[in-house]
């Protein structure tokens, strides 16, 4: 995992991890009620007080940022921002 170590311990005194594997999301998804999305395959972590809880990460460095950010940090993560970029003609010289 690429986080530095001292992130690690802080997440993991508050968050359990799992992975949600293809047979939870079968036994999930056939008894589903009405209304409910489809669950997917991906890490989860649990907050130890029971508190929160989120699911369907790639990769559980992943995971372990996102309880960073929610139980440690007690705010949102930092956003990605998508530049759009301005395709301008430039006159060719002669």
């Amino acid at each position: 995992m690429w986080l530095p170590s001292d992130v690690v311990r802080a997440v993991e005194e508050v968050a359990r991890f799992h992975y949600v594997a293809v047979a939870d999301t079968r036994r999930w998804n056939e008894h589903k009620r009405e209304g409910e999305l489809r669950l997917l395959t991906g890490w989860a972590w649990t907050a130890k007080n029971g508190t929160a809880q989120r699911q369907g990460f790639k990769t559980i460095t992943v995971a372990y940022r996102d309880a960073w950010y929610s139980l440690v940090q007690h705010r949102d993560a930092p956003r990605l921002r998508r530049t759009v970029l301005k395709v301008v003609e430039r006159e060719v010289a002669a």
